[in-house]
C-alpha cells in the first residue's frame, strides 16, 4: 500500500517537475524473476525506473541512510535493501536474490556508480551473475536526461526532461556460466543499453560493444 501510494505521488511529481516519459514498459515480463539493468546518471534514476516499471522494484541503498528516523520506516516499505559500505558486491548479490525470490523486480546499475560525463561506462558482471543464480531475465534500461535534471555534485534543475526506455529482455542459457560466459552476456547487455541511448550518451569505449 505504501509503495503504491508513493509510486503514484512520485510519478506525478516527476512528470510535472521533470517531464518524465516512459517507453517500452510493456517489455518488462509480468511475472517471474526479472533484473532491470540501467545506465546510471543521477540520484533520480532509481525513482524514475521505479515509476516507469509496471512491477515493484527493489534497489540496494547505503545502510547509513536507514538510520534516519523517517527513512528507517519508509525505505523498507519501498523495498529498498540496506547494504553496508565495503560489502557492496556480496551484499548486492544477496539482496538481489532475496528480492527476486520475493517476487520483486530488482534494479541494478552495472557501471557501479554514476557517470560524471553522462557517457556509458563499462559494465561489471554482477547482473549476469545474479541472473545465472536465479534464472532471472535481464531487461536493459536506458535513462536519458537525468544527468541534466540532477547533475552529479549539483542541485536539481527543474523542467529538464527525463526519459526511461525499457528494452527487450535477455534470457540466459540454462547452464552455469564461467567468467568468460558472464563477460559475454555482460557485453551483450551493455551493447543493448547503448543501443537505446542517443549517440551523445555512448562513450568511445562502448563502440566496439555495439558493433559486436
Amino acid at each position: 500500500m505504501v509503495y503504491a501510494v508513493c509510486k503514484v505521488l512520485a510519478s506525478f511529481l516527476l512528470r510535472v517537475l521533470f517531464g518524465l516519459r516512459v517507453e517500452g514498459a510493456e517489455r518488462v515480463p509480468k511475472d517471474g524473476p526479472v533484473i532491470l539493468a540501467s545506465n546510471h546518471l543521477s540520484f533520480l534514476d532509481p525513482l524514475a525506473i521505479g515509476c516507469g516499471c509496471p512491477r515493484p522494484v527493489a534497489f540496494i541503498a547505503r545502510a547509513d541512510i536507514f538510520r534516519y528516523p523517517v527513512l528507517s520506516w519508509l525505505l523498507p516499505r519501498l523495498y529498498a535493501i540496506p547494504v553496508e559500505r565495503g560489502s557492496s558486491d556480496l551484499g548486492a548479490v544477496k539482496a538481489a536474490i532475496r528480492a527476486l525470490k520475493a517476487g520483486l523486480a530488482f534494479g541494478i546499475f552495472p557501471e557501479g556508480h554514476r557517470s560524471r560525463t553522462g557517457r556509458l561506462e563499462p559494465f561489471k558482471t554482477g547482473a549476469a551473475s545474479i541472473a545465472m543464480r536465479t534464472g532471472a531475465r535481464i531487461v536493459p534500461v536506458a535513462i536519458i536526461g537525468s544527468d541534466k535534471a540532477w547533475p552529479v555534485g549539483s542541485a536539481p534543475r527543474l523542467r529538464k526532461n527525463i526519459t526511461v526506455i525499457f528494452g527487450d529482455p535477455i534470457t540466459l542459457p540454462n547452464k552455469k556460466l564461467d567468467h568468460e560466459g558472464l563477460e559475454e552476456v555482460t557485453r551483450q547487455l551493455e551493447a543493448m543499453v547503448a543501443a537505446l541511448l542517443p549517440p551523445e550518451y555512448v562513450g568511445m569505449g562502448n563502440s566496439e560493444s555495439i558493433r559486436s
